[in-house]
Formats: C-alpha cells, sequence, structure tokens
C-alpha cells in the first residue's frame, strides 16, 4: 500500500481511511482535486481543517486525558498519523485533501497573526491551501517546486512549518534552508518562526524532541543517554541546516537532503547555480529522493532572473508545472512553476470559509491602481504594481519608465526563452580562393550587460538567425555598425555592434502546376554580433567579413572613422552607404555640416530625440491579426516578434539617458535607414520557381535594381497572401 489517508466524511459525521495502492493513483486524486483559490468551494467543512487549534485557543490545552492514558495516547497518535500523512475531507459531493504540513501546520504551528495583532494559528486560507496541494503533487511526482507569489501569503512561516515537519516526524531526514543574504534565514527571519515553533510543540504536545546540537543554523534531533555504563545517543537524528549563500552559491549544498527550502527566491542572483550543485545529491537513479522548493516576490530585476527562468521555464528543472492563464493580460495560456497573483485570498475578500473571492478583489485592484497612476511617477507606479502583481508578466515587467512598450518586450523575451527562434553560433574565415566559409562555433555571445570593463572575454560570436541566401543582390541585405575607437581596454564598457536586416521582398514564385503567386515575405533581423577584439584590426575584418557575407550595404556612424577607414584602403567602399544616400538624414535635415563621405555622425538629439522613434514603431506595428469568424481580434502579431535578440531587447527595456546601449544606436539606425528606403523605393523584388520547372538558374535572380526607385513614389504590390512568420525561411 503506497499511502493511507485518514478521511472524514462532515455529512456523516464519520471518520474513515482512504487506501491508495500506488503512488500514481494518489498523484491522480490529488491532481484532480488541484484547482485555483475561488474555485475550491470550501464550506462548513472547512471549520474541521483547523479544529485543533480552535480546541486549544479555548481551553489552552489540546488533549483533557489523563497524561499517557490510553485516550492520551490514542489521541497523540491520531494526530501525528494526521500531520505525517494529511486528511481528507468530505462533503456534499465535494472533497478536500489537506498536506501533511498544512494540516500541522493549521493545528498545532502558531503564528503572529497580523490581522488580529496576536500569535495564534493560521487561518484557513485557499490560496495558501493551493500552494500546500501543488508542493504535495510535486513530492509524489518526483518533481520540484517553484512558486512566484504575492507578498504576506505566510510563505515563509508555511515553509518552516514544512521542515518542522520532517524534522519531528522523518528519521534521518536532513532538512536544508538556504538565503542569498543571512538576515534571510537567521533568528531575525525564518530561523525565528522555527524556535518558536519548537517551543511550542514541546511545551503543548505529548511529542517532545531535544537537539543535540542545538544552535543557529544547526540542529540534530537527539539525545545523549547513558546506558549501561556507555554513552548513546537516542532520537530520530534529524536535521535541520540553515545555508548562507551570498559569498558562495553552493556552501553546503553537497551531502544527501530530504528538503531544501531556498528562502526569498526573488532575491537570489546565482540560484540556478545553487540548484545545479544540490540535484545529484536528492537524487537516487531516475527518482528524485528530496525536493527543493523555491519561493519569493519579485525583488531586484537582476536578482530574479534564476526565479523567473525556472518558473517560465519549468522542465529544465525537473519542476513540476501547472496550467496557468495568469501569464499575462491577455489571459494567455502556459505550463509553468506555481504563481500566487495578489486577487487570491486578498483582504477583505475572503469570505468566511476561506475561499477568494477573486472578482471582488480584482475590481478592488484596479481602482486602487487608478489612485497610484495619478499619485505616482512613472517609475514608482511600475514598481509599485509589480510588488502587488496580478499577472506574471506584471511581476517581472521593467520597473523603469521606458520609451519601449514593456509588455512586447516582456512577451518577445518568453518566445526567445521558449526558443521559438533558431540560431546559430557562426565563425567566418576565408579559404584558399579568398571564399568566405562559415564554420559553427562553440563560442557564445556576450549575456552581460551593461558590460563590466574589466569583464575579459569581450569577443563574442556572431549570431545568425538566417544565413544569406545564395548570390543575395545587393541591396537584399542592409548593415548598420556601431563601432569602437580602439582595441584592449578595462576602462570602457563600449562594444562593436552590427546588425543585419533583411528586406522585405516582393516574391513572385512560378509553381510546377503553371500558376503564378505573389507574397510579401516581411523584413526581420538575421544576423548580429557585439564585442569586440584586443587588437583593433581583428574588430575590423570580423566586420568586413560579415557584410561581405551577406552583400550588406551598411551604414555605419561615424563619429568614430576608423572602420571606414580601412574599408576604403581595401577598396571595399561599395559596402558603405554614402551619406547622401542615407536619406533619413536628409528627412531629419542633419549632418549637413559633416564633411565625412559615408555613415551618418550621432550629434546634438539626433538618437534619442529622431531615430530611436524608427525603432519603436518598428516594433509595435500590428503585422498581422488572428480572428474569430465574427471578426473579433483574437491576437495580434507585432513587429517586435522580428528581433530574436534578448541582449537587444535588454538595451530597450533600459534605456535611458547616459546608458551605453551600442546595440540599440546600431539597430535603430538601422531601422530609421531601411524604412526610409523603402518608403522611396518600394519592396526588393525576388522571382522563386518550382524545382520540377526547367528555368536557367540567372532567373532567379531578383528582376530590378533595388535602387532604381529612390526618391520616387512607387506603389507597393498588393499581396496575395497573408504574410506568414517572418522566420519561416529560417535554415
Amino acid at each position: 500500500m503506497y499511502i493511507i489517508v485518514p478521511t472524514y466524511d462532515n455529512n456523516l459525521n464519520i471518520w474513515s481511511e482512504t487506501s491508495f495502492e500506488k503512488r500514481e493513483e494518489f498523484v491522480d486524486f490529488m491532481f484532480g482535486l488541484f484547482k485555483e483559490p475561488g474555485k475550491y468551494n470550501f464550506d462548513k467543512t472547512s471549520l474541521k481543517f483547523n479544529e485543533q487549534a480552535r480546541i486549544f485557543n479555548k481551553n489552552k490545552f489540546y488533549c483533557n486525558a489523563p497524561n499517557r492514558s490510553k485516550d492520551f495516547i490514542a489521541y497523540w497518535d491520531d494526530q501525528k498519523k494526521k500531520c505525517r500523512f494529511g486528511v481528507i475531507y468530505k462533503n456534499n459531493g465535494n472533497t478536500w485533501y489537506l498536506p501533511r504540513e498544512y494540516y500541522m501546520w493549521l493545528n498545532f504551528l502558531p503564528i503572529y497573526d497580523k490581522e488580529e495583532k496576536l500569535f495564534g494559528f493560521a487561518k484557513v486560507r485557499d490560496a495558501q491551501y493551493h500552494m500546500a496541494l501543488y508542493e504535495e503533487i510535486a513530492r509524489h511526482s518526483y518533481k520540484h517546486g517553484v512558486i512566484l507569489k504575492k507578498r504576506q501569503i505566510a510563505s515563509s512561516y508555511y515553509h518552516g512549518a514544512k521542515m518542522i515537519n520532517y524534522f519531528w516526524f522523518e528519521e534521518g531526514s536532513i532538512n536544508k534552508m538556504a538565503g542569498s543574504l543571512k538576515d534571510y534565514i537567521s533568528e531575525k527571519g525564518t530561523w525565528r518562526f522555527l524556535e518558536e515553533y519548537r517551543n511550542f510543540l514541546n511545551s503543548h504536545t505529548a511529542w517532545y524532541r531535544p537537539c543535540n546540537p542545538d544552535k543557529i543554523f544547526n540542529w540534530e534531533q537527539k539525545i545523549e543517554i547513558n546506558q549501561g555504563g556507555r554513552k548513546k545517543d537516542i532520537g530520530l537524528k534529524s536535521v535541520i541546516m540553515g545555508l548562507i549563500l551570498d559569498k558562495d552559491p553552493t556552501n553546503g549544498v553537497g551531502g544527501p537532503c530530504t528538503f531544501f527550502f531556498h528562502e526569498e527566491g526573488g532575491i537570489a542572483p546565482k540560484m540556478n547555480e545553487t540548484m545545479e550543485y544540490l540535484l545529484p545529491a536528492m537524487k537516487s537513479g531516475m527518482i528524485y529522493t528530496g525536493q527543493f522548493i523555491a519561493a519569493g516576490s519579485v525583488g531586484d530585476l537582476e536578482q530574479c532572473e534564476p526565479l523567473k527562468k525556472m518558473l517560465l521555464n519549468p522542465d529544465s528543472k525537473d519542476i513540476l508545472a501547472v496550467e496557468t492563464n495568469l501569464l499575462n493580460k491577455e489571459g494567455e495560456i502556459a505550463m509553468c512553476g506555481l504563481f500566487i497573483p495578489e486577487q487570491w485570498s486578498m483582504l477583505p475578500c475572503i469570505d468566511e470559509y476561506g475561499n477568494s473571492e477573486v472578482e471582488k478583489a480584482l475590481e478592488m485592484i484596479l481602482a486602487e491602481r487608478t489612485e497610484w497612476k495619478q499619485k505616482l511617477d512613472p517609475e514608482d507606479y511600475q514598481l509599485r504594481i509589480s510588488q502587488k502583481p496580478i499577472n506574471i508578466e506584471e511581476a517581472f515587467a521593467y520597473r523603469k519608465e521606458s520609451k519601449f512598450n514593456m509588455g512586447l518586450i516582456s512577451q518577445q523575451m518568453r518566445r526567445i526563452e521558449d526558443n521559438e527562434y533558431y540560431k546559430e553560433y557562426i565563425e567566418l574565415s576565408r579559404n584558399e580562393k579568398n571564399e568566405i566559409v562559415p564554420k559553427i562555433s562553440n563560442k557564445i555571445p556576450i549575456s552581460e550587460f551593461p558590460i563590466s570593463p574589466k569583464t575579459q572575454y569581450k569577443e563574442g560570436v556572431l549570431v545568425v538567425w538566417e544565413r544569406p541566401i545564395a548570390d543575395p543582390v545587393f541591396g537584399t541585405y542592409y548593415g548598420s555598425i556601431d563601432p569602437v575607437s580602439e582595441g584592449k581596454t578595462t576602462t570602457s564598457d563600449s562594444l562593436c555592434s552590427i546588425y543585419i536586416y533583411k528586406t522585405s521582398q516582393e516574391v513572385t514564385k512560378h509553381n510546377a502546376d503553371g500558376t503564378i503567386t505573389q507574397h510579401i515575405e516581411r523584413d526581420k533581423l538575421v544576423a548580429a554580433w557585439c564585442g569586440r577584439f584586443d587588437e583593433l584590426n581583428n574588430t575590423h575584418e570580423r566586420l568586413e567579413l560579415i557584410i561581405e557575407w551577406y552583400n550588406a550595404w551598411t551604414i555605419v556612424e561615424n563619429n568614430i572613422s576608423l572602420f571606414i577607414q580601412y574599408m576604403i584602403s581595401k577598396r571595399k567602399q561599395k559596402y558603405l552607404v554614402p551619406k547622401n544616400q542615407i536619406l533619413f538624414l536628409k528627412e531629419l535635415q542633419s549632418n549637413t555640416n559633416v564633411f565625412q563621405e559615408y555613415g551618418w555622425r550621432n550629434v546634438g538629439t539626433l538618437f534619442k530625440g529622431n531615430i530611436i522613434s524608427y525603432a519603436q514603431q518598428f516594433t509595435e506595428e500590428a503585422l498581422d491579426h488572428e480572428r474569430k469568424p465574427d471578426g473579433t481580434i483574437v491576437k495580434t502579431t507585432y513587429g517586435i516578434e522580428r528581433i530574436p535578440d534578448p541582449m537587444l531587447l535588454k538595451e530597450m527595456a533600459a534605456y535611458r539617458d547616459g546608458l551605453n546601449v551600442d546595440r540599440l544606436v546600431a539597430f535603430c539606425a538601422l531601422v530609421a535607414f531601411a524604412k526610409v528606403q523603402e518608403s522611396a523605393k518600394g519592396y526588393t523584388k525576388r522571382i522563386e520557381r518550382d524545382e520540377n520547372l526547367q528555368i536557367p538558374n540567372k532567373s532567379n535572380k531578383l528582376t530590378v535594381n533595388p535602387f532604381r526607385h529612390i526618391g520616387s513614389n512607387k506603389v507597393r504590390h498588393e499581396t496575395t497572401k497573408k504574410p506568414g512568420n517572418p522566420f519561416r525561411n529560417m535554415h
């Protein structure tokens, strides 16, 4: 028998037991009960959930039977069974299962009640029940758990109760509590709750547990006795340890572990490293013998990155994934770790039995936000929302006022993290025929932003989302470069950046059946490199190889002219866009006093006042709509989906005056150039023919000079097809 659970039928007022022969049967049972706060339908039966606590509150003791009497022993054995296996409650067709530690917490582990402003027991709340059920399902499924939660949900109290439960009842259990800072778990933090729990249990229950050693961050449940003239340790020999991870994220995580709780998981920048070292100690063969739980609210966005990744990509760490429609304000469905939003168990929107009144809570939250918006500056407003989020997107939203749509950025970052975009890391070189040869690289792109001047590795690698088409006609690809003026440096955080952009293509296809179809292949980013070499010529050589491989017409910020001079010396200035061909400069009447022949100069407010607006429009452009039969729009595809570079998105989110944003400068100039060019000359044309057609290869090339319409008002061709995914042709 896998587990036998005490069971109470409130309608019949009868106690019994429910047996589960197999682990899978028990997991399926719990999953069948797992809903969400507001839908658990607690009724008067919930008064039974914490009945023993209410008895103690009334009488100041649990059992009035004489000490060690038959009734005394029976009572405490019964409660111990419920604290080890949980309890099933039934009433009028409804069923609830209280996991072991949740039952013990409600009845035997008092906390400070902020509502009543005194020490008492936790009230029944469906959000806490939901969290407990999630973790219990995970444990019996050999999974770990991660919880992004609102504040004031008593997570520290609850997980302290979980450690106490194992420590109190499971022989040889090894329980570890960790925090990135000492104050999170010290006598000022969660360890204080453990002390309070232990003192109460030893004073008011029959389950006395002495400890030796008995000091902060180190308890072992045993006592030394003298037996026959020999000293002997007796007890469960279970352990609770506290680990501080600020200096070493792997401190104390080795060795066997039954339960590992990472306190303040939203303020834990190295939690991923901790977990990777820990997991082998919790595994026997292919099953987990211990469980890792991380819970926390979002702190600084850099510090919460591991929590975010674990939450949104749970399979990567064997974390239990559950369905939610709280990913964003659109109600998009996703599988992720557990999210507990502000509207769950929010006072005063809780009924007498502990059910969340979710709709009422949402109304109050939105009304409060209206007041915040009037009173607070934008940054404070966004920060306050992130601390009281009603969806996951809000929790991780950038807190600074941004020139870019943070909602769109967050959604696109998630697509990238979900590996929706194919990519290659490429090194380019020349063969004996002077041809450019691509080779897959083991190097990785720079992921530090802003990068520290003292960072040693700054070479990065070329990221390719789509390789160049065969023999691309000049004008198929545009490039944009934000250069650097020197090689090795320990004083500058500037990097050289280049983006390659594939222009919109008007594609005419001759099919094998003799029909001709037309469609527009959308513009998109296809390659990027950000970095610098110790030798400046190596940086220039990499730029040269990239733009030549794509045959890309390239604009260069000429505030630094060294790369322009390099290309002229190589007699490859054909790849550089002359200043008089950069149409956005003419539009803005900028650079008129700049005598450099090639490129553009970032003078005055040209970038932040004008060029950046092209990038804003690029990201927010509505490319396509998915509609219901009645015409109602259910989903919109925005231009930001053409940006597969997470580092560029980070720079967009973080942009402010004075911040060094090399990638963003290159990208914005590129979009401004491309869009004004396209507006002037129209789409580039390409002819495709079915492979079954016997047509000379030359017919596959573009049929027009892409620059012959500069200055004209060419009308764009209408497409007979809806534009597809801009990355549908990826290699």
